[in-house]
C-alpha cells in the first residue's frame, strides 16, 4: 500500500481498539500549553456525535476533553432537497461526477455516503505540500493530501445541494506518519462538517471516515491562517473505541458511521 498517510489509513483503521479497552464512546483528554494555547484556538465545540470541552487550569494550561459517541447517525433528511448552492465556479465536469455519484440517493444521509466514498476511491493521497489543493487541481490530477480532499469533498457536496464546510485542527497520530509534529503528538490536518437538516453538522474525514470522527480528532474553535508557532498537546486520558464497520474501496478503506433506521 503506498504511504496514504500513515496518518490517516493505519490510524482511521484502527478505532476498534484491542487491548483489553471496551469498545463503546469514546473519550479522550489533553493538556495543551505554550502561547499559542489560548481559548483563541481551542473553545467549546459540539456537534452531532462529536463534543470538545475546554477549561483552563491555575496554571494556565487548558484541559481538551474529547467525547465521540459511538451511536448512529439518527437522520432521515430526505435527498434531494434542494438544487446546487449559489456562488460556486462553473464546472461542469464536476457537476456531473456529483450527479453521477449521487444517483439514486433518496436520503442525504446515502448522497453523502456515496460523494466520500467516490473521493476516497478515486483522489490519492501525495504528500506534496507544493502541489495546489483546490477543487479544479485535484479533481484533474486525483491527487491530494488533507487539505485538497476536503476543499473537492465539500465543493462536490454544495454541487449536490448539501451544505458543507471545511475544519481545521490537529489529529493524534504515530511518530513515522507524515508530517509528524512531536510538539503535538501528531498532525496539523483538514477535514469536513456536513450540515444535516434534522440533525446539526456532523464530521466527516474524506480520505479515512464517512459521518464520524474519533477522539483523536481536536478541533480548532476558530479557522487559523497559520499553524500555531508555540503549541504543545499532550494526551492524559483515553478511554473507549469506535466500532464503526469498515468500507473496502480498492486499495483504500474508510470508516462509515451506521445510520439508524
Amino acid at each position: 500500500m503506498r504511504p496514504r498517510l500513515a496518518v490517516l489509513l493505519l490510524a482511521a483503521a484502527g478505532w476498534a481498539l484491542a487491548g483489553g479497552r471496551a469498545l463503546g464512546d469514546e473519550r479522550a483528554v489533553y493538556r495543551a500549553t505554550g502561547p499559542d494555547a489560548a481559548l483563541a484556538y481551542f473553545d467549546q465545540y459540539d456537534n452531532d456525535g462529536y463534543s470538545l470541552a475546554v477549561s483552563r487550569g491555575p496554571d494556565g494550561a487548558l484541559s481538551l476533553t474529547v467525547r465521540v459517541s459511538a451511536s448512529p447517525l439518527e437522520s432521515q433528511a430526505p435527498y434531494p432537497t434542494r438544487g446546487r448552492e449559489q456562488g460556486l465556479p462553473s464546472s461542469p465536469e464536476r457537476d456531473a461526477w456529483a450527479a453521477a455519484l449521487t444517483a439514486g440517493a433518496r436520503t442525504q444521509a446515502q448522497a453523502v455516503e456515496r460523494i466520500l466514498s467516490g473521493i476516497a476511491s478515486e483522489v490519492r493521497y501525495d504528500p506534496d505540500r507544493h502541489r495546489r489543493q483546490d477543487p479544479a487541481t485535484v479533481f484533474a490530477t486525483r491527487r491530494a493530501h488533507c487539505v485538497g480532499f476536503s476543499e473537492l469533498a465539500v465543493d462536490l457536496l454544495r454541487r449536490s445541494g448539501i451544505s458543507a464546510r471545511t475544519v481545521q485542527g490537529i489529529l493524534r497520530t504515530p511518530a513515522n506518519s507524515v508530517g509528524y509534529d512531536r510538539s503535538i503528538g501528531g498532525v496539523y490536518h483538514r477535514w469536513i462538517e456536513i450540515y444535516y437538516p434534522d440533525r446539526g453538522y456532523v464530521f466527516s474525514d474524506p480520505s479515512a471516515s464517512i459521518n464520524a470522527v474519533d477522539a483523536r480528532y481536536v478541533a480548532f474553535g476558530r479557522r487559523a491562517l497559520e499553524r500555531p508557532a508555540n503549541l504543545t498537546i499532550s494526551q492524559l486520558e483515553s478511554s473507549g473505541g469506535l466500532d464503526f464497520p469498515v468500507r473496502r474501496l480498492g486499495a483504500v478503506s474508510v470508516r462509515v458511521r451506521p445510520v439508524g433506521r
